[in-house]
């Protein structure tokens, strides 16, 4: 285009730069509308051009650094007052442009440049040289959008002779990348003494040596700092406000050659000061230091900062709130030895406090300010934890048991902890099971010695063992998970882990007690049998079976195993051991007392008990009845 807008925003505007566009130029492209008046013989009527103009320019601080350039290509058609004969034609050229900006938004521009013109007319077809200069003006609704009205004259030269004609358009320029620049239109801050804001002190600088890196083990310190300096220069930083307070009065506070202790004197001129700021939160206190360069810079400026803490604290311990204060250091006052007396080293060894009002509007911009900083701090931090976090491996493998383990027995499995990252690691160890399992992870080989720290190399890798035991309730075929875990000290998230599933094995009893008929009559002898079945994956051993026999029955004895009665009446039986899958049988023969009534049922009650693991089973059996004989 031939004249671009700049397009930054200027949100306190000073008077040097009142005049400022709201673009500060660029690439523009603009569509155009406009009549050609040409001239010579012919006596042509007036028409239509339409028109394309493609520019840059630059719009610089002073009006020597105003220039721009435009390409332009026009289409035209012209009709003869005389033989009504067409002429179509093409009109291009190049110009040099020079705007200068008169308001924010209004640029008038000259041009001159140079060109063609190929016209068509039945029956001769020609193309001539041309120059041409003139100027224009732009107004621009937004940064990016501008109305333009442009006057040319032409001067073409045609069969050794110069001819003049003109034009004039109107169209519309757009400038690209501009149509998403907003802009903000703060107060202007008013004409006061400049100083920095409490975000906007200088910050210390302190070389402190970093202890060496292997090339095996990396430190993850120096891999974070790149990762903020990779990242610091990607986040785009706001532009500073210029920060016009008011500065209602200055103080000095100095000390002795090497201390840091604020002398009694200054007491009450420090009670003044937090006074002042206790009565208005729109005042602020900025703590200058001074150092000088008689002995080493790093002692200097260490010195410096524990004064500057000295005197912030006081002022805090008086009430004062800590956003109310801000710290920023001169720079090192080097005194020479002929001018190193003791009144200026005195000098140098000095705070001054600022204190000063803030307007609201710089308020605003100050917590605007605060709260950039706090997030791209935010960023960093995160983008230091993600490095680090990626920089943790580690693999976690633990055995897996075979087969079903028996209850009421101690049980292990082997893990096997593999630092696969670059850097030594710390991991807390934990074994994840149910507390009945009385669980713990051991040394591989020292198993009397838990362990719940371990700290490993790269490549390092470290092999243990989980203890635990099945208890007695648990019952066959019970499925639990015990899970190894290393957690990172570093990042309590990062966790690596391995399952392994733990099947229980114990006996399953079932006792079941019959008559071999269902009726019987009075005096009648006959057979009881009672049934014991171990349908668990684990052998039942030292069985108790204990008999309740009816009244109305009578014992007379059992061919198959030893006996022994009980006081209430109890008949115990004896078996040494019931194998997974298979059963017991106990025959015993009774008789049917005479007495016993008819009709009656007879009420059988049975009960087995496991010795070791105290595994019961019971069974209570109604089927028998007495009938006359």
């Amino acid at each position: 285009m031939a004249a671009t807008i700049p397009s930054s925003v200027f949100a306190a505007e000073p008077a040097e730069s009142r005049t400022k566009p709201d673009s500060m130029g660029g690439y523009s492209i603009s569509s155009t509308v406009g009549n050609y008046f040409p001239d010579g013989p012919g006596q042509r009527d007036i028409n239509l051009l339409y028109g394309i103009k493609v520019g840059h320019e630059t719009i610089g601080k002073s009006v020597t650094e105003n220039l721009g350039v435009e390409g332009t290509l026009n289409y035209f058609s012209t009709r003869t007052k005389t033989d009504a004969g067409n002429t179509t034609g093409y009109l291009f050229r190049l110009d040099a442009t020079y705007p200068f900006p008169i308001k924010k938004k209004w640029i008038p521009f000259l041009a001159v440049g140079a060109g063609g013109i190929f016209t068509d007319s039945s029956p001769n077809a020609k193309k001539n040289f041309l120059l041409n200069y003139g100027g224009g003006v732009k107004y621009f609704f937004e940064n990016y959008l501008a109305l333009r009205v442009d006057a040319r004259q032409l001067g073409i030269f045609e069969n050794s002779s110069f001819r003049k004609s003109h034009e004039i358009s109107m169209g519309i320029s757009y400038y690209f990348g501009k149509e998403r620049v907003k802009k903000p239109v703060p107060p202007p801050p008013p004409e006061k003494k400049k100083i920095l804001l409490p975000e906007d002190a200088p910050a210390k600088i302190e070389e402190v040596t970093k202890p060496a890196v292997t090339d095996k083990a990396e430190n993850v310190a120096t891999i974070a700092a790149t990762a903020i300096d990779v990242m610091a220069s990607n986040v785009e930083a706001p532009v500073t406000p210029v920060v016009t307070n008011q500065v209602l009065r200055k103080y000095s506070v100095e000390f002795g050659s090497t201390s840091s202790s604020i002398k009694p004197n200054y007491f009450k001129q420090l009670k003044e000061i937090a006074d002042t700021l206790k009565a208005s939160s729109d005042i602020s206190a900025q703590i200058v230091g001074h150092t000088d360069l008689v002995g080493k810079l790093e002692a200097d400026i260490r010195l410096s900062e524990q004064r500057e803490q000295s005197v912030r604290g006081s002022l805090i311990k008086l009430g004062v709130k800590p956003e109310q204060i801000s710290i920023t250091e001169d720079e090192p006052e080097k005194q020479s030895d002929a001018n190193a007396t003791i009144e200026k080293g005195q000098k140098n060894r000095r705070l001054d406090i600022l204190v000063v009002k803030i307007d609201a509007a710089t308020r605003v911009r100050a917590e605007q300010e605060l709260q950039f900083k706090t997030e791209r701090k935010e960023i960093e931090r995160m983008q230091v934890e993600t490095l680090a976090r990626t920089r943790i491996k580690a693999t976690v493998s633990l055995q897996e048991a075979s087969g079903a383990l028996p209850v009421d027995s101690d049980s292990t499995l082997a893990f096997e902890i593999a630092n696969k990252g670059l850097d030594t690691e710390e991991f807390l160890l934990t074994l994840v099971a149910p507390k009945e399992l009385d669980g713990f992870l051991t040394r591989a080989n020292r198993p009397d010695e838990k362990i719940t720290l371990l700290q490993l190399a790269p490549g390092e890798s470290f092999k243990g063992s989980v203890l635990f035991r099945i208890p007695t309730g648990m019952v066959d075929g019970q499925r639990t998970t015990l899970t190894v875990r290393a957690v990172s000290t570093k990042f309590n998230d990062v966790i690596f882990q391995k399952d392994s599933l733990v099947i229980s094995s114990a006996p399953l009893l079932k006792v079941v007690a019959k008559l071999a008929r269902r009726e019987v009559s009075p005096g009648e002898k006959l057979r009881y049998r009672v049934t014991v079945q171990n349908a668990g994956s684990l052998a039942a051993r030292d069985l108790s079976v204990r008999l309740q026999l009816p009244s109305q029955i009578d014992f007379i004895g059992t061919p198959d195993v030893p006996l022994s009665k009980e006081a209430n009446g109890m008949i115990v039986f004896k078996v040494d051991t019931i194998e997974s899958g298979k059963l017991a049988e106990i025959n015993i023969d009774l008789k049917i007392r005479e007495e016993s009534a008819i009709g009656q049922e007879l009420l059988w009650n049975v009960e087995v008990v496991e010795g070791s693991l105290q595994r019961r089973a019971k069974s209570t059996e109604r089927a028998s009845v007495v009938k006359a004989k």
